[in-house]
């Protein structure tokens, strides 16, 4: 289910009984998007992500409301099952100033991405490259420190791979 979201993230209540119920209750504060989906569970509430970015908003929400008692737990790539099992492989632009370009460039190779174009516009560097996701998992953190918080980035589901 949701195979074009690879990401989940489930939350939880600390002092709830009931995660089902939390769920259902949380439920009714987030709205889905294109590139989030929320599902309850016995676990709490699932939430499905096409990137991290999109998983962000709704996690924000639900600190805001529930605060402390609210358990975030960490992310989890989510594969595709068979033989062999099939993980998501991500397609990244990375819009970058000139002088990050290899700073950037180092950061994606080290991240096992695969450089497909490389362009420079003026002052601006612009690189595309392919990558597993569970690789990829904190790269808006990464580019932020590398860059001072100037580079721009977007990740979307290429296909899934042994």
């Amino acid at each position: 289910m949701y195979y074009q979201l690879p990401l989940e993230q489930i939350v939880r209540h600390r002092n709830r009984p009931s995660q089902g119920d939390f769920a259902h209750e949380a439920l009714a504060v987030l709205e889905e998007t294109e590139d989030s989906r929320f599902e309850p569970t016995a676990r709490g509430l699932a939430l499905y992500g096409a990137h991290e970015e999109a998983l962000a908003p709704p996690v924000a929400i639900l600190r805001d409301r529930y605060h402390e008692a609210l358990e975030v737990r960490p992310l989890r790539v989510r594969c595709l099952a068979g033989r062999p099992v099939r993980q998501p492989v991500m397609a990244v632009r990375v819009v970058a100033r000139r002088e990050h370009s290899l700073a950037v460039l180092a950061e994606l190779r080290r991240r096992h991405a695969r450089i497909e174009e490389e362009c420079l516009r003026g002052r601006t560097f612009i690189v595309r490259a392919e990558a597993p996701l569970r690789d990829l998992l904190g790269l808006g953190e990464s580019l932020e420190a590398l860059t001072g918080g100037s580079a721009q980035h977007g990740m979307r589901l290429s296909r899934y791979l042994p």
